[in-house]
């Protein structure tokens, strides 16, 4: 079986990693605790609104509204951030000249090789922080923010299959 792949990312290639890997971003149990928190925060200034306006009566009214107020504006900076992804992307994409060339991806139970006209490298499976399968790609993350890249068109079902499989016999956390 072919452990490897071979690809040259084209912008597309990362824009769509790059909004898999926001999307996972905005997922996280860390995220969404703090959205949480400061969506209280604002329900709270709400209600000691409501409590000097009008008295307690008030209180859950407006304390109703300043949550309502936190969860828009946080969609609204969610939404808006996802919408501009793209653009942001396709200008680092532009200006990082280095991943402009084909890469070779080949894996073992070892740990992930790769090389291409700049240079070569390897990450034990135990350096790793994680990994998460897209639609657009295999995303192999160094940290929370830091991933590799791996188009599934780059990919023959039996290798993305056997990729998988050699990912989940690592012990490496889905992310």
């Amino acid at each position: 079986m072919t452990r490897s792949v071979t690809f040259t990312p084209s912008e597309a290639d990362y824009v769509a990693a790059m909004r898999a890997n926001f999307v996972r971003a905005i997922r996280r149990r860390r995220v969404i605790f703090r959205v949480t928190i400061a969506a209280l925060v604002f329900a709270a200034i709400g209600a000691a609104i409501g409590l000097a306006d009008g008295g307690i009566l008030w209180a859950v009214p407006y304390a109703l509204g300043g949550l309502t107020y936190g969860a828009i504006l946080f969609a609204i900076i969610y939404v808006s951030s996802y919408l501009l992804l793209p653009r942001r992307a396709a200008r680092l994409f532009r200006q990082q000249r280095s991943i402009h060339q084909s890469f070779d991806y080949r894996w073992s139970e070892d740990g992930l090789e790769w090389s291409s006209p700049q240079g070569s490298g390897r990450f034990p499976w135990t350096d790793l922080h994680g990994w998460r399968e897209t639609k657009p790609a295999v995303l192999i993350y160094m940290n929370d923010t830091l991933f590799q890249f791996l188009p599934q068109r780059a990919f023959t079902p039996e290798a993305v299959a056997d990729l998988r499989a050699t990912l989940e016999r690592s012990g490496l956390p889905i992310y």
